[in-house]
């Protein structure tokens, strides 16, 4: 449970169909460059725009798909507890190597209903558990208390995906006994200095060399290597801001030659005016032959 785990894209086709002939392309040239995991169905695999068929089917064939060459994490979190607990009984039966847990979105549970909420999940699987705290895309925080609690409670409660982006609470949950993989393409360095095990990552769709390049200086003890490759990235990282979330990265895999496809509606594409800004972005690792070249062209 350490590494680099990009969160991988959910490809669609024109129609908006899951295009599985280009998912495992995908999944094939990850794994060929080196990363120790996969993470799908999160946010930036869309899960909030799947049916729960749909999830149940994507994490089945991305177990099958990666074969145990590397672990495999699906993101099993909906806004039930109900709906949760049967993604991740059937997550565990199709070979998926722990379940995270986003935390419910739209409502706002208190301190005691989350307890519960993931006790109950943890207790109905085998398989190791990670809590999953975006708060600012689900208007809901997952606090070192509460973590502390499950932690107590459940032994396979392992850690959490955090994208908080706060880096102090890390301590706290290194406390309990819990792994940390930090969600903030920008703030990996800093998080592997206080003790994360590792990131799960966006922008490692585009580049997953990059991220594995710097998580190895990193474990080498190569510091100046490591800090030139997470300045490299954080252009990829502001250009989120470029478009509607997650449009940004897909349209970055195509701009580098990775075929990723539409999001699905309302999502739409990025205008010429952030297209050609977003190949500015893909400058630095693209001179440094972390994507494939490209030109302007592609960007219209």
């Amino acid at each position: 449970m350490q590494g680099i785990f990009p969160a991988v894209i959910t490809p669609f086709r024109p129609d908006e169909r899951i295009d599985y002939q280009a998912w495992q392309k995908l999944l094939e040239f990850q794994i060929a460059s080196g990363i120790d995991g996969v993470f799908a169905l999160g946010g930036q695999g869309e899960f909030f725009a799947l049916s729960e068929e749909e999830r149940e089917v994507a994490a089945r064939f991305c177990a099958q798909t990666v074969a145990g060459r590397v672990p495999v994490y699906v993101n099993v979190g909906c806004v039930t507890t109900q709906e949760s607990v049967r993604l991740a009984q059937r997550a565990e039966a199709d070979g998926v190597d722990a379940v995270v847990v986003v935390t419910p979105y739209y409502i706002r549970p208190s301190a005691d209903e989350l307890v519960d909420h993931y006790t109950e999940i943890c207790q109905s699987v085998r398989i190791p558990v990670l809590a999953y705290t975006v708060p600012d895309r689900t208007g809901v925080e997952l606090t070192p208390s509460i973590l502390t609690r499950l932690a107590s409670i459940c032994e396979n409660f392992a850690g959490l995906k955090d994208s908080s982006g706060k880096l102090d609470a890390i301590p706290e949950y290194l406390a309990a006994g819990l792994k940390v993989f930090i969600g903030r393409d920008h703030l990996i360095l800093e998080a592997l200095r206080r003790g994360a095990v590792g990131a799960v990552t966006a922008c490692a769709n585009v580049a997953p060399r990059a991220f594995v390049d710097l998580y190895r200086a990193f474990v080498a003890r190569e510091m100046e290597l490591a800090e030139k490759l997470q300045a490299m990235i954080i252009p990829l990282r502001e250009a989120f801001a470029l478009g509607t979330f997650p449009a940004v990265v897909k349209e970055a895999m195509e701009m580098a030659g990775l075929h990723a496809g539409r999001c699905r509606r309302p999502v739409g594409q990025l205008s010429v005016e952030a297209r050609y800004k977003l190949l500015q972005a893909l400058d630095g690792l693209r001179s440094r032959g972390y994507v494939g070249s490209e030109t302007a062209a592609r960007a219209h």
